[in-house]
């Protein structure tokens, strides 16, 4: 009977994901709003409390956890950056008509090149929008600006504050304890070689590699983009697999390593948490292939745990020296923002103009149609076109289904509570936040209309219409989105990420036989020669596979927030998406060092290209990858084999692999 009703791909679409109620977040939104609100209602001011709401509502909703620093710079980057420069541009284009227009349409642009710069340039993005939008509405029309501007960033900063007991009672983050935690069981698996606890300690290292997975996929699929420190983590966690391997080998074996490698292991994990310099890996202790691959591990752990690393490093300063070459000017900041930009690949670019086409016409529509509140059409296009948050279509119909309730509540509330009165349903509707956003983006909006509702109506008081005006521009805003941002774009309309990473894994082939001098006609023993990295289709080669990557990386960003049906086998790609990125930062040094003088034996490329084109075909078919594939043992490759052997050991996994077909 349901079905007969509602289609089962609109009841996949608007169902709920599963998450328990986050208690500590509930209390610091209720209190982040209505605190402000309530000294407001107190000294008989109302309007003095509302930018401090505002700004507390956008200070509980960008907090996403982790540790308190990382908090503390996501909050205060996109309370700056984002709310309060967006509500000065609103503020300056206020009652411009098509000057605003054109305004939005820049704006637009500026927020789809910040989103390709992590989870924090992302969100800036997306609230520099949002509030550019907000401000051509009435809180664009307070007086001064920077009253505007100072109010909001007080509510910001009471949001940071409120952080404090929570960053006091845990100073690490959660993710951060659950990696460290694989460390710690790792190292009491070596100190139990030989004894009888030798099974049960194994067994608890894969509780805690199962757990750390699990715990770092639930909180990427909310996370708005890439996050330098779970980057980190998690190639953290797949370095723990070869580290993993080789624990159970010395375990075979009966060969338990010395009290200073096992201390040395601990330490890692102790690292992980505190973000100090990772301790000297201790020279070879035993010839054994056990202990030397538990030696090369540490090793590869460590190089990830250095303070200054980041995924594509090398990459990114290969690229930065080629446009310093190019433009005969010494490389700096400005030129990595860029090559970043232009590391989104085609899927960002293509974006970007989707983005701008539907904002101008919603500032057209805005400005030819007898709206009331026409603001709220741009800021709906705003919200729901942002690819860093989930599907196109999805997001428009949790948005319209979400808004259509949520303005029916916002009117109730109107008729029913006035005054102080109204702070009840502020704190019931602000601790429903943080739970609604883990759940559903159509739940969260059932329950940010009514308050966002209710606190414009204390700005400008206009009763119960307000709600009906906000239904009304949110279906108009949404239709925009289907029509011109959604309907014309099929590379849209599906997920295409297993094939995209099959791909991509082919560029990074490609490249390295490029850069390292491994095509297939060589001869197997030869080398290749110096300066192989400079052949000159290298850097163009790496170009192209940096932009492929990017493309990997949107389509994966995009896919993770999909409904449940797609997002939980897109979750299961990210360490495999991480892992390949190791991979070509791994190729670029190896090619650098090639062109300092070293030699690159052709037959290890050939076998690392065998390695990666397995990987692509896993990846494409989901078909499992091959366990006789061999990887080379030069000490020149090393780099390259370790970052091959820990996505092998990602995809071999057969219970995320299976998630991800």
């Amino acid at each position: 009977m349901r079905a007969a009703v509602v289609p089962d791909w609109l009841a996949e679409l608007v169902r709920p994901k599963p998450a328990p109620l986050p208690w500590p977040d509930m209390i610091r939104s209720a209190l982040a709003i209505c605190v402000p609100l309530g000294v407001a209602f107190a000294v008989g001011k109302t309007s003095i409390g509302l930018l401090p709401a505002m700004g507390g509502l956008l200070g509980s909703l960008t907090d996403r956890g982790g540790s308190y620093l990382n908090r503390v710079k996501r909050v205060s980057a996109v309370g700056v950056f984002g709310g309060a420069v967006g509500l000065a541009v609103g503020s300056v284009i206020h009652g411009r008509g098509w000057i605003a227009v054109v305004a939005l349409v820049v704006v637009a642009g500026v927020s789809a090149v910040l989103s390709t710069l992590g989870d924090t340039g992302s969100q800036v993005g997306l609230q520099l929008l949002v509030y550019a939008s907000l401000g051509i509405g009435p809180f664009g029309a307070l007086r001064p600006v920077w009253h505007t501007a100072a109010g909001f960033l007080a509510g910001t900063v009471w949001a940071l504050v409120l952080i404090l007991p929570s960053w006091l009672l845990s100073p690490h983050g959660r993710d951060q304890r659950v990696v460290a935690a694989v460390y710690q069981a790792l190292a009491d698996q070596l100190a139990a070689i030989g004894t009888d606890a030798a099974l049960a300690r194994r067994q608890a290292v894969t509780t805690a590699v199962n757990t750390a997975y699990d715990e770092l996929l639930s909180a990427r699929a909310i996370a708005p983009g890439r996050n330098r420190t779970t980057m980190r983590l998690i190639a953290a966690l797949n370095a723990s697999n070869q580290m993993s391997q080789a624990a159970t080998t010395l375990g075979v074996a009966g060969k338990r390593p010395p009290p200073m490698v096992i201390e040395t292991v601990r330490r890692l994990g102790e690292v992980i948490t505190t973000r100090g310099q990772p301790p000297m890996i201790p020279p070879v202790w035993d010839t054994s292939p056990g202990a030397v691959a538990l030696r090369d591990a540490m090793a590869g752990v460590a190089r990830i745990l250095t303070r200054d690393w980041t995924p594509g490093e090398r990459t990114q300063a290969t690229l930065r020296a080629e446009v310093a070459q190019r433009s005969g000017r010494r490389s700096d900041g400005i030129e990595d923002r860029v090559l970043r930009v232009i590391g989104g690949g085609q899927v960002s670019r293509t974006f970007m103009i989707r983005l701008m086409a539907c904002m101008g016409v919603a500032g057209v529509v805005s400005e030819v149609l007898p709206l009331q509140r026409s603001y709220w059409v741009t800021l709906t296009v705003a919200i729901v076109l942002k690819p860093d948050y989930g599907s196109v279509f999805a997001r428009a119909l949790q948005r319209g289904i979400g808004t259509i309730v949520g303005a029916v509540a916002g009117a109730v509330l109107l008729a029913l509570f006035h005054g102080a009165w109204l702070l009840i349903p502020f704190g019931v509707l602000a601790a429903l936040l943080p739970y609604g956003r883990n759940r559903n983006y159509g739940l969260l909006a059932t329950f940010l209309t009514p308050l966002v509702v209710v606190l414009v109506d204390l700005l400008k008081p206009t009763g119960w219409r307000l709600a009906e005006d906000r239904l009304v521009d949110t279906l108009i805003g949404c239709a925009i989105v289907l029509v011109i941002g959604f309907a014309p774009w099929p590379m849209a309309w599906y997920a295409h990420l297993p094939g995209k990473f099959g791909q991509a894994a082919l560029d990074v082939c490609a490249y390295m036989r490029e850069a390292l001098g491994g095509s297939a006609a060589s001869a197997p023993g030869a080398a290749s020669a110096p300066g192989a990295a400079s052949a000159p289709g290298a850097a163009a080669r790496l170009r192209s596979t940096y932009q492929a990557l990017g493309d990997l990386r949107a389509e994966f960003q995009r896919t993770m927030s999909e409904p449940p049906s797609i997002s939980r086998g897109a979750t299961a790609w990210w360490p495999a998406v991480v892992g390949l990125e190791q991979v070509l930062d791994a190729v670029t040094a190896v090619s650098l060092a090639a062109g300092r003088g070293a030699r690159v034996p052709r037959s290890g490329v050939e076998q690392l290209c065998r390695a990666l084109d397995a990987v692509a075909q896993a990846g494409s078919d989901g078909t499992p990858v091959p366990a006789s594939l061999e990887l080379p043992d030069d000490e020149t490759l090393q780099p390259v084999t370790e970052a091959v052997r820990a996505l092998l050991g990602v995809l071999d996994s057969a219970e995320r692999l299976g998630s991800a077909a």
